[in-house]
């Protein structure tokens, strides 16, 4: 579901598999739904990852990409207007890229494992994703636009399935907040939010911002330690150990 290149565990490691109130398991690899695709459909997203992991560990954007290093500080600056710091991306094939991230909404919303419980699409944007992966068309870019955060300190190394998340802005003119729905991919230090109700003037107001909107790459940037990533991870590992603690001990002795 998650490219292998970018969701397999540590040589010689595994990773620890928990849902809240299930029992954690060991896996030696993420997870892969066998019934998702026929052998076609597999090598159309066998290209994509291909591509993606190329990409992305060329762009540093991922922690895959960086060699030793423990932090990434290039092309880093103030976003305008804002105290929020963004790096700046040039020289990706940014609608191909674009297509890859919305090839991975498409696999979490058509699958029916449960670690894609959070993904849900009606039929008909199922559909017209899944035509546009299978035709590799990025167009209208409006539609699902991704955005993406990088974790600029490296981490430890995890995965988690994909969110349902809501977060408010401010709508202005004394109109309260607005809430931003998308669902929140993650994987090897890289969050790609893909967002599902922005209207057409609130996309052309935020021109640039999204994967494909320009031939550079805005990536918000945070810190590992300071993240919704490390604080959720922290409070799995937490809500695991209460529940199983002799499980736990099991597994990371």
């Amino acid at each position: 579901m998650i490219p292998q290149a970018f969701s397999a565990p540590s040589n010689g490691c595994y990773f620890i598999d928990g849902a809240p109130g299930g029992r954690p398991t060991r896996r030696p690899t993420s997870w892969y739904d066998r019934e998702l695709v026929t052998r076609a459909g597999e090598d159309i997203l066998a290209d994509l990852d291909s591509f993606a992991a190329t990409e992305l560990r060329k762009a540093r954007l991922v922690w895959s990409g960086w060699g030793e290093e423990a932090e990434i500080k290039g092309n880093i600056i103030p976003y305008p207007g804002t105290e929020q710091l963004v790096r700046l991306v040039p020289g990706l094939e940014v609608l191909k890229l674009r297509v890859f991230f919305l090839s991975l909404l498409w696999r979490a919303a058509a699958s029916d494992m449960p670690q894609y419980a959070d993904i849900e699409l009606q039929y008909s944007e199922l559909e017209k994703l899944r035509l546009m992966v299978l035709n590799m068309n990025p167009f209208p870019l409006s539609f699902f636009p991704v955005h993406l955060t990088q974790m600029v300190t490296r981490g430890a190394r995890h995965n988690l399935g994909p969110l349902k998340m809501s977060t408010p802005l401010d709508a202005g003119a004394g109109n309260g907040p607005l809430m931003l729905n998308s669902y929140r991919f993650y994987f090897d230090g890289l969050v790609a939010n893909i967002h599902t109700n922005v209207s057409e003037k609130r996309y052309s107001e935020a021109a640039g911002i999204y994967v494909g909107d320009d031939s550079v790459v805005i990536a918000n940037c945070v810190n590992f330690e300071d993240s919704f990533q490390a604080s959720n991870m922290i409070e799995h590992g937490r809500e695991a150990f209460m529940n199983h603690p002799s499980i736990m001990f099991k597994l990371i002795r």
